[in-house]
């Protein structure tokens, strides 16, 4: 928490009541339906802090290995650097947390602290999730699948080059380790059986794997087969027999699935019939960009219409489409072509147009429109008591990572039931950011190109079911956390009775965000500020904070446990470095200077160095610093103008070091950009002027005594 009355030193006495931490919700963590504190992790991982952001994932996510592979990453869509240049690459940076952190390696451990017990039926993302909410909760919690292995959609739907078979088994493990009973090979027929049981609550999460018919004539032919039984069957270790020609109907996930999934098991031509264009195809669009990489074809605006055996092959009769209005989903209305059939033959059809829930009467649920399961919205309460939904069989088919928000509802709802608490909407405690970019700002942005994970080469991958997406390198993997922009967590005017308005903040800052509003009042809006924090440093009556305490108060903090330390220490002369810890870790332009720093060398790690005042360094010299140097990380900084603004504020403190009577040069401040010499070099031609001067005034001193 940040609060004012525990620095009254810095910042006066004039508001001594304590803030909660003031950033605003960026628009990445409110698209994420598990609203994971994605700026945080994704800054972590710029500094090179891979378990800290790690440990920031699993906070918010019961199965990030999972999701790693398989998030279809609504967070980039809305990533608010898409109006620079393209999104920061948020699920391959998770990806790489999860790699290089070790994810793998925690043990999940939970204690029963409640006497319900609860039975989930169906072991699904939704499923999985509830179960590892409801033990962290502390209640005894029993899985009841009907396949013999647990992951549901995960492990039959999903084919094993987009989610390896040993990370979902990882996280079943994971669960077994928390205390869950899993029960496979058993089907649940009646609920009252498992109230019988003992079983005080029911979670119904049994997916949607019922596929849709096409409703065309000859879709029971023999060499027609639905999408979900074939990825099912694959997945499960069965080979199907699919000839060399293959189509796939349908334009979404499960169509690009079972094509690309078709390819690799030898078909020589794949083809997807879609009855509309590029631009409504449901599908992932990196998904279809690899598929049409492996050679699978695509026929838009084609639909089938009929089909007919004739001599061992299928004979598929269609029709071309044109587009028309649009209808409840948003898309256009294909529209049939008069005059316009044509007919192909396969010797394999896949249907892949959807599925639906398919719920045992027995249940006595009530079933709603496209046979999915009605509940309450806020609870999660069938009609039954004790009976709570959700997955696909709720909503239908969805993402992965919907199922497991809805999984960490339905706990937090069942605990609420078992508790006897009346529940109520999730609250939202602070404020989303909104509003685009101007063209002013969008202007000043330095614009950075995303960097894509790689992906193994066509050969490699042809007739293979290991991942084709690739982990980042650490380098990478740091450089693309660095073009967030960090939205929602800017500089703000907290101490309006503070402010002169001076206009400093004005001619400082390089995105031209403050501005003067009607009443005369310096404002600085949230939603173009982008943290640099050069206001805070160059305020001269210190009004202006960060959003989240990033600020002075983060640098004096550091400053002061770095003086003590070196108070403790025989080593001269005492120097303090304020360096940009995102080039001081793992690969970036200052990491050799942190390896090669010397005895009597003090580095004080910073979010920028723009954020390092003159106060500051003039500090460090009122305590005993012999020599004070600023590195920041040079090419690789993200925000614009940061090396000069530290230039020109060095150059005032060393004026006050002269008027003092110290030498100016005991200040120094080098950018990587700004020489062509190597950081540690540098550092060491500083270290070696500075100590000259050091034992020139210790030889004046003795002469002097």
């Amino acid at each position: 928490m940040y609060s004012p009355a525990e620095n009254a030193q810095d910042y006066g006495p004039q508001r001594l009541v304590r803030h909660p931490n003031r950033s605003l919700v960026p628009p990445c963590q409110a698209a994420c339906p598990l609203h994971m504190d994605i700026r945080e992790y994704v800054d972590l991982v710029a500094q090179g802090r891979i378990m800290e952001a790690l440990q920031v994932i699993r906070n918010g996510n019961p199965f990030p290995s999972i999701c790693a592979y398989v998030c279809t990453h609504p967070c980039e869509e809305d990533c608010r650097r898409t109006q620079v240049d393209n999104p920061v690459a948020i699920r391959a940076l998770k990806r790489f947390a999860v790699e290089f952190g070790g994810d793998r390696m925690i043990l999940a451990e939970a204690e029963t602290t409640r006497s319900e017990r609860v039975a989930i039926v169906g072991s699904g993302p939704a499923g999985l999730a509830c179960a590892y909410y409801l033990r962290k909760l502390g209640y005894a919690a029993t899985i009841f699948e009907a396949h013999t292995e647990l992951g549901g959609m995960l492990r039959v739907g999903i084919p094993r080059y987009r989610l390896p078979r040993q990370v979902l088994d990882t996280e079943v493990q994971r669960l077994t380790q928390m205390g869950v009973e899993i029960r496979t090979n058993t089907r649940v027929v009646s609920l009252d059986l498992l109230f019988e049981l003992g079983y005080k609550a029911i979670f119904i999460t049994i997916g949607a794997h019922q596929s849709l018919k096409i409703g065309i004539d000859g879709e029971d032919s023999l060499g027609v087969i639905d999408g979900a039984t074939f990825l099912r069957e694959v997945n499960l270790g069965l080979k199907p027999s699919l000839g060399d020609r293959v189509a796939v109907v349908g334009g979404g996930n499960v169509a690009i699935d079972a094509a690309r999934t078709a390819a690799r098991l030898g078909a020589k031509k794949v083809i997807i019939l879609y009855r509309r264009s590029r631009a409504e195809m449901p599908a992932d669009p990196e998904e279809v960009k690899q598929a049409q990489e492996e050679g699978i074809g695509i026929l838009y605006l084609v639909t089938p219409t009929a089909i007919r055996r004739e001599a061992g092959r299928l004979s598929v009769t269609c029709v071309k489409m044109k587009l028309g209005d649009p209808d409840e989903s948003g898309r256009r209305r294909p529209v049939v072509i008069e005059g316009s059939e044509f007919k192909r033959k396969f010797d394999t059809l896949i249907a892949a147009i959807g599925q639906a829930p398919q719920t045992p009467g027995e249940f006595g649920i009530r079933i709603g429109k496209g046979s999915t399961i009605q509940v309450d919205p806020v609870t999660l309460t069938t009609n039954r008591a004790g009976v709570f939904a959700g997955g696909d069989a709720v909503t239908g088919p969805a993402t992965v990572t919907e199922a497991l928000a809805t999984g960490r509802m339905a706990a937090s709802r069942i605990d609420d039931y078992l508790q006897h608490r009346y529940p109520v909407a999730d609250k939202v405690d602070r404020e989303t950011l909104t509003g685009d970019l101007l063209p002013e700002t969008i202007q000043m942005i330095r614009k950075i190109g995303r960097i894509e994970p790689a992906i193994l080469p066509l050969e490699d991958r042809a007739k293979d079911f290991k991942p084709v997406e690739l982990v980042y390198d650490w380098e990478t993997a740091t450089n693309e956390a660095r073009r967030c922009l960090r939205c929602g967590m800017g500089a703000e005017i907290l101490f309006q009775d503070k402010c002169a308005t001076c206009l400093n903040c004005l001619r400082v800052c390089p995105y031209h965000a403050p501005y003067i509003d009607d009443s005369g009042t310096i404002q600085i809006p949230v939603e173009q500020c982008q943290a640099c924090g050069i206001c805070i440093a160059e305020c001269p009556a210190k009004a202006i904070i960060m959003r989240k305490p990033y600020d002075r108060r983060h640098i004096a903090e550091e400053l002061e446990h770095t003086l003590k330390s070196a108070a403790e220490s025989k080593y001269k002369p005492f120097i303090v470095g304020f360096c940009c810890q995102y080039g001081l870790f793992g690969t970036g332009a200052l990491a050799g200077l942190w390896r090669s720093a010397k005895a009597g060398v003090w580095i004080v790690p910073v979010l920028c160095v723009a954020k390092v005042e003159a106060d500051q360094m003039l500090r460090a010299f009122e305590m005993g610093a012999d020599g004070v140097f600023i590195a920041g990380c040079g090419e690789q900084c993200a925000r614009e103008n940061t090396a000069s603004w530290v230039q020109q504020r060095v150059a005032r403190v060393r004026k006050t070091l002269a008027q003092v009577g110290l030498e100016p040069e005991r200040l120094h401040a080098f950018s990587p950009d700004m020489t062509n010499e190597d950081p540690a070099r540098e550092l060491d031609n500083f270290t070696e002027k500075i100590s000259g001067l050091y034992l020139a005034s210790v030889l004046m001193q003795e002469v002097k005594s």
